[in-house]
């Protein structure tokens, strides 16, 4: 399979007629967000969805996000109660994910058998208006192999899925970086199911209330990326409170190292500017570089960062299978 590559911002009307094109045929696209891109198949297509495992390498207990393009997209897979609506008018298009009852018609391939679906609506027009042309909604994990860094660029997907997808709509480096916030509603409480680009305080001054803490009330598997390795270069990443701890554990590695650290840090040593919008490229850039470990600097700036930290501790778990 060739992989045809458009980029929207030269010509958004033909990226949005071929991307919109290729999912109505039950192909599978990346397509841009804010957060990371992701890889799109239509959900009334199970084949479709079958590609998108194929594709990634992804287990298929995983369940993906599907995104709309527009609130009545919402209903028609899933039932919203008040307090979920007061969520998407705040949030919706944007980077919250909410996890909802499905409605009976979505495939459980899409929703990993489960009873619940992930749903966002992305903030990039573009993105709507493939999802719109294509007239359903679209299932859309992050378009990379299974447990690798997200991609937040075209070039990113096609150097891990070039030959294996239809198509790459590129709009340039995403805003955000990180994937959504995900979030579950049980018993008129919010969970955050994995945090994201939308922080716990923005949801609790949406809804005027603390944002619930047991989390496994909520069912955390339900979420995307909670229950493998997620994240990850081939390097290992180790993460450390101190420059000192740093410069140890630089020491103490003869193979390539690279440290990355808050960008207002002045280093007297080589390092790499860490942001949450830039993590996965500096992940994925240390690959290119066949690093053997990553140190990562994390100072209150970065501890404090919960979407941030959560992305760390996932690249820094020990290597198992998925």
């Amino acid at each position: 399979m060739t992989t045809i590559m458009i980029d929207a911002r030269v010509d958004e009307a033909r990226a949005v007629d071929v991307a919109s094109t290729l999912l109505r045929e039950g192909k599978v696209v990346a397509i841009p967000t804010e957060t990371v891109y992701g890889l799109a198949a239509i959900i009334t297509n199970d084949d479709a969805i079958r590609g998108i495992f194929t594709a990634k390498g992804r287990p298929a207990d995983n369940p993906l996000i599907v995104h709309v393009a527009s609130f009545a997209d919402v209903t028609s897979i899933a039932v919203v109660s008040p307090l979920a609506q007061r969520l998407m008018d705040a949030f919706f298009p944007g980077a919250l994910t909410l996890v909802l009852p499905k409605r009976s018609h979505v495939s459980d391939l899409v929703t990993a058998g489960l009873d619940t679906v992930a749903v966002r609506m992305p903030d990039l027009a573009v993105t709507r208006a493939i999802i719109a042309r294509a007239g359903a909604p679209v299932a859309a994990p992050s378009a990379n192999l299974s447990g690798r860094p997200s991609p937040t660029t075209a070039r990113h997907v096609l150097d891990d899925l070039d030959g294996k997808i239809a198509a790459v709509i590129d709009a340039g480096p995403c805003r955000e970086g990180l994937e959504s916030t995900v979030v579950r509603i049980v018993d008129e409480k919010v969970y955050i199911l994995r945090p994201g680009s939308v922080s716990r305080n923005d949801i609790e001054r949406c809804i005027d209330a603390p944002v619930a803490t047991s989390v496994q009330d909520a069912d955390l598997h339900r979420s995307p990326g909670t229950r493998y390795r997620h994240y990850a270069p081939h390097a290992n990443v180790v993460l450390v409170d101190s420059i000192e701890e740093a410069i140890r554990e630089r020491d103490a590695d003869k193979g390539p190292t690279l440290l990355l650290a808050p960008i207002d840090l002045a280093l007297d040593l080589p390092w790499r500017p860490l942001s949450a919008a830039s993590l996965y490229a500096e992940l994925r850039l240390a690959d290119s570089l066949h690093v053997k470990k990553i140190i990562v600097h994390c100072d209150e700036q970065v501890r404090t960062n919960e979407a941030l930290m959560n992305r760390l501790r996932k690249a820094a778990e020990p290597r198992t299978e998925d």
